[in-house]
């Protein structure tokens, strides 16, 4: 037991040192030599260890290991064990990891299509394939919910376990990934036709990056950890989410059918009465009457942990799933705006704001949040409210309605 833990802690010190090394400009070529030297295989459980070793032994951030991330890939993806004792549940349809699979074969036939327009329109601008190229562009944002579900679905699981490294660093090169789509999706509405190749050669690259990144990395990582419960409590969120251009022709069948979580189930009067400041509702009636509100509530108590959602009906401006309710609020934003969000909750934490707004464009819908400081009749810190809500309508509202039956 001690000479593996003095192995383990051996192969930890020369992986950080090859990555340190990378990261300072040495050769890809000449780590990658050393590297097989030292390593005939790793795990994605020891890229996880050294990704938390980097982030808070040597200090680097987030987005530096995900500056260089598409270079560790190059330098141990044929070095990633293959995970022992897949399960028969993988394979089949419906499943998260066979509709990430499937997902992604999607996507990369999206891109071929893509690539063999692009290279024609670009030689001879023609109408009917600027046609198909915008109907192929539009399909290929499907990738946002695949995205998405990685962040909202798998990410919380991971960071439950411990594992908090790896997705800061995946979501932020994920964030990256969908500005380069919108950058080429503007210089193609622009007409900018000399530069197009170039922009979707960088964006397609990328993307299939992750493709590598999801399966030979990130799918053995949650394999080695994730119970079917999880598995289950991610199947659960897929519908909500959505689907990446293909979707399951079937739901998967586990081989638990009983209470999903493997706890007892709570048993709470549903017509007792909760007293409130004026009145009083049934539990019931309260959890109906928050979730028919046409604001997406979502409250994080004074040690930053998501508590509460409502699940108002329809669409949701931003996505949120049960994996969200004990979660870390600052896990629950990519790494380039957690500085804003740390200052956020800062300010609302010691009073310097009480409330603060902010708004903007997603396609056609106008996006207003609220942040508002939650405190006691004392005036003690007890959590933060956000509200959001489609205010698309009421910003183009002129004149007055006053009859209540059109």
């Amino acid at each position: 037991m001690q000479d593996r833990a003095e192995q383990t802690k051996k192969r930890q010190e020369k992986l950080k040192e090859l990555i340190l090394r990378l990261h300072h400009d040495e050769s890809e070529e000449t780590i990658k030599e050393e590297f097989a030297e030292h390593f005939q295989s790793i795990s994605p459980l020891e890229i996880s260890v050294m990704e938390r070793k980097l982030m808070k032994e040597e200090g680097l951030s987030a987005q530096e290991i995900m500056r260089l991330c598409n270079v560790h890939v190059a330098v141990m993806a044929d070095y990633v064990e293959d995970p022992d004792n897949i399960p028969d549940d993988f394979q089949k349809p419906g499943h998260p990891v066979h509709v990430l699979k499937e997902e992604n074969l999607a996507l990369e036939a999206a891109l071929m299509r893509i690539r063999n327009l692009l290279e024609v329109y670009v030689e001879e601008p023609d109408t009917e394939i600027q046609k198909g190229l915008i109907q192929q562009i539009d399909l290929l944002w499907d990738f946002d919910k695949h995205y998405t579900r990685k962040e909202t679905s798998f990410f919380p699981i991971m960071e439950k376990y411990g594992n908090t490294a790896p997705p800061q660093v995946m979501w932020g090169v994920d964030d990256e990934i969908r500005e380069q789509y919108k950058a080429f999706k503007t210089t193609f509405e622009a007409g900018e036709i000399e530069n197009l190749l170039s922009i979707f050669s960088e964006f397609e690259y990328e993307m299939q990056e992750m493709f590598v990144k999801e399966e030979n990395i990130l799918l053995p990582m949650v394999t080695e950890i994730f119970t079917e419960e999880d598995w289950i409590a991610i199947a659960d969120e897929m519908d909500e989410i959505g689907y990446c251009i293909v979707k399951p022709f079937s739901p998967w069948q586990p081989k638990r059918t009983q209470n999903k979580k493997g706890e007892k189930e709570e048993i709470v009067n549903l017509k007792e009465r909760l007293p409130l400041g004026t009145g009083s509702l049934s539990l019931k009636e309260l959890n109906i009457i928050l979730d028919l509100l046409p604001l997406e509530l979502t409250f994080v108590d004074k040690e930053n942990v998501v508590q509460y959602y409502n699940n108002n009906p329809g669409e949701k401006l931003l996505p949120r799933t049960p994996s969200a309710i004990g979660r870390d609020v600052m896990h629950a934003h990519p790494p380039k705006s957690q500085d804003i969000v740390t200052q956020l909750i800062q300010d609302l934490r010691d009073g310097t704001k009480d409330i603060q707004d902010a708004w903007y464009q997603k396609g056609e819908t106008l996006i207003y949040i609220t942040y508002v400081a939650v405190r006691d009749e004392a005036g003690e810190f007890l959590g933060i409210l956000e509200y959001v809500q489609d205010i698309t309508e009421l910003s183009q509202i002129e004149g007055e309605n006053r009859n209540v039956n059109d």
